[in-house]
């Protein structure tokens, strides 16, 4: 498969551009300003921190709930700086280890006691 842009590529290589979060692909200026509502403002700080941990910041914010937004950061960043489309992220086998990875991080931070069947629904809270 051709290079998608071998042009942008090699301004990247020799320091000549640099990339807005807008300008990476799956990446608008809506996102570009949920991350920046968190902190992310620049591409090599959303390259530091990760898409999932960008993606759990933002969700964390109460800005999102869609996993779109988690499908479209990890095709951002990968591979690097063509990045692949969110739709191809969301039907591979990627898929399952980052939901069970949002998941996991939001069961430590639950505020209110998960019912367990056999249990009544005013079980006090233990801690953990």
């Amino acid at each position: 498969m051709p290079e998608r842009n071998p042009k942008v590529r090699r301004r990247l290589a020799a320091g000549k551009l640099r990339l807005r979060i807008c300008d990476l692909r799956n990446l608008g200026p809506q996102a570009e300003r949920m991350l920046a509502g968190v902190g992310i403002r620049s591409v090599e700080d959303l390259r530091c921190i990760g898409a999932l941990e960008a993606y759990l910041a933002v969700r964390r914010s109460g800005q999102t709930r869609s996993l779109n937004l988690l499908w479209a950061l990890v095709g951002a960043l990968e591979p690097w700086p063509e990045g692949r489309d969110w739709r191809e992220i969301a039907a591979s086998e990627a898929r399952l280890p980052l939901m069970l990875q949002v998941e996991g991080s939001e069961e430590g931070s639950r505020e209110e006691p998960v019912w367990v069947p056999g249990l009544p629904f005013e079980a006090k809270k233990t801690s953990r």
